[in-house]
């Protein structure tokens, strides 16, 4: 099975004063967090939005039938080093009464991770873990 978690280093990806101000200290990428949004559009993906969460940004896919997103973060508080991983989340009562496999939105969502992780600039280090 193919990895859903990958860490790399980049220069590529400015950090705007204040942007961790919307997550966590020393927790940053805005910048790309927008630039997966856009490749993603640009593969056709529609993209319900970007969010700030504590532990970095959410690339929102879908939220229903459950949320499928892309999870954004710099690593060890460095501004050229990342994190992304794919994941599905299902609340217990919207799973009990709606039940959807994650395995088919994944696998597809998978397809795009791994080519828009290949089209990363300035890439190196890149450790699919």
């Amino acid at each position: 099975m193919a990895s859903d978690h990958v860490a790399f280093s980049s220069p590529s990806f400015p950090i705007e004063p204040g942007e961790d101000q919307e997550t966590n200290p020393g927790i940053y990428g805005k910048a790309l967090a927008s630039w997966v949004a856009a490749k993603l559009r640009s593969r056709g993906v529609a993209i319900d939005g970007v969010i700030a969460e504590d532990f970095g940004r959410c690339v929102v896919v879908t939220r229903k039938p459950m949320l499928l997103f892309i999870a954004v973060a710099s690593d060890d508080e460095q501004a050229t080093k990342w994190q992304m991983y794919i994941a599905a989340e299902q609340r217990p009562l919207r799973k009990l009464f709606w039940p959807a496999n994650p395995e088919l939105a994944l696998g597809r969502l998978r397809e795009h991770f791994r080519a828009i992780v290949a089209e990363i600039p300035g890439a190196r280090d890149v450790e699919w873990q």
